[in-house]
């Protein structure tokens, strides 16, 4: 799956332990990635003609689903060139997409997410890491990277540093702090020479994106949960789940990290989307 085109490695890793994508999904974008670096390999100085000219050489009969998947894994890799300092601009920022039917991010119900974080109680360290992941809808490339010095237990607060190096400020809930307060003391404060990272694994070192990403699989897995489910779907879930306790869209924006409303606006359809549920299990007269 991986390709000798220096990122692409890393590229990958990225979709698979941070974005949450399945390893079938990986699989189809890295092909993509290994045809459009054929045909560009200059691709670290392409600029956006150049790919609209790129979107232009698909086969006139080649379906919408399969334009709209090779130009996600173009638009996808430029992206994470860009967040990674690698290209100073995004060239295919504003790359035209084929029209698709909206797809509504993969949310747990608040009884899965209650039943995968009792699981991880059975590990101080992994529960805390989940109890993180969603009190904060962090991404996991931000959970592996907190330092202990950065949580404020006094203020319930905890600093986190998101894409482009943009810090917030995320409250965390009692649980949470509950959870962490317990990990500190009965797996941390233990090791010998700890890094300053928050979250280490047995001999003291930063726990990485793949070890989350294993963790959070083997609980899940353990809890009987039925979907697939990443770090990421923690991000998710905590967004849908504010907005269908009646968060505005703005404090949800505010905790997540996004730039842009519009991203955080998706979760408002979700929500129309369980109300529209709920509506029609239990209206007498369905």
């Amino acid at each position: 799956m991986l390709m000798n085109a220096p990122h692409a490695a890393k590229f990958l890793d990225y979709l698979l332990y941070e974005r949450g994508y399945s390893p079938l999904t990986a699989e189809a974008y890295a092909n993509d990635l290994k045809h459009f670096i054929r045909m560009r390999p200059g691709y670290l100085t392409l600029d956006r003609l150049a790919l609209e000219k790129y979107a232009e050489e698909f086969p006139a009969n080649l379906a919408r689903s399969s334009v709209a998947r090779k130009l996600a894994a173009v638009k996808a890799f430029y992206k994470f060139l860009y967040q990674e300092d690698i290209i100073p601009q995004n060239p295919a920022a504003g790359l035209a997409m084929p029209k698709l039917p909206a797809r509504l991010p993969k949310a747990l119900s608040q009884k899965e997410t209650a039943r995968i974080l009792e699981t991880a109680a059975l590990s101080a360290r992994d529960r805390a890491a989940l109890e993180l992941l969603y009190s904060a809808g962090m991404r996991v490339s931000e959970l592996v990277q907190i330092k202990l010095a950065e949580v404020n237990f006094a203020e319930c607060f905890l600093k986190v540093r998101g894409k482009g190096s943009k810090e917030r400020l995320v409250p965390l809930s009692a649980r949470a702090l509950s959870a962490l307060k317990e990990y500190i003391e009965q797996y941390r404060a233990v090791l010998k020479n700890p890094a300053p990272e928050l979250f280490l694994s047995h001999n003291g070192r930063a726990l990485t994106r793949q070890m989350v990403w294993l963790i959070v699989k083997r609980l899940a897995r353990q809890a009987g949960a039925l979907k697939n489910i990443s770090p990421h779907t923690f991000r998710h879930s905590l967004a849908t789940h504010l907005i269908e306790n009646g968060a505005d869209v703005r404090t949800v924006q505010e905790i997540l990290g996004h730039a842009n409303i519009a991203t955080t606006q998706i979760y408002t359809s979700v929500s129309r989307e369980h109300l529209r549920r709920v509506y029609t299990t239990a209206h007498p007269r369905q």
